[in-house]
């Protein structure tokens, strides 16, 4: 049985070769467009997720307590959280509820490190796609 090693901790080689692919453009596993298309999905993902944290720092502003709990829980079953988002100024019930695997409790510095990441994901994208598409897909 093999050991499982996060992906942050393997060479360069060790990534390429547990994911089947290569440098090597004959031996990667796949073309330029197909590479291309990719990233135009994953920037339409960013695009999805900065929305989603513009949104949800929008409703925090406005509520103005320190906690706002968000359940990531579909089913809501379980009697925990009774909204997908509450705001609380209760600080222990925000440290109860951030051991649920199902819930995010957010407060705002990590709200705005989130928007800032998913930010330099978007421009990363965007600045890669604006290179890309002249060569990869030429008029």
């Amino acid at each position: 049985m093999d050991t499982y090693q996060p992906v942050e901790l393997l060479s360069d080689a060790e990534v390429l070769a547990k994911f089947g692919t290569s440098e090597d453009p004959q031996r990667r596993g796949f073309d330029d467009e197909t590479q291309t298309r990719v990233f135009a999905y994953e920037l339409v993902r960013a695009r999805s997720r900065l929305a989603h944290y513009r949104t949800l720092y929008t409703s925090f502003a406005r509520e103005g307590k320190p906690y706002m709990i968000e359940t990531l829980d579909d089913t809501l079953d379980d009697g925990g959280i009774p909204a997908k988002l509450v705001f609380s100024a209760d600080a222990e019930q925000a440290l109860e509820l951030s051991d649920d695997p199902d819930v995010i409790v957010w407060v705002e510095p990590l709200l705005l490190d989130a928007l800032m990441r998913e930010r330099a994901v978007l421009d990363f994208f965007n600045d890669l796609l604006d290179e890309l598409e002249p060569a990869v897909f030429p008029e």
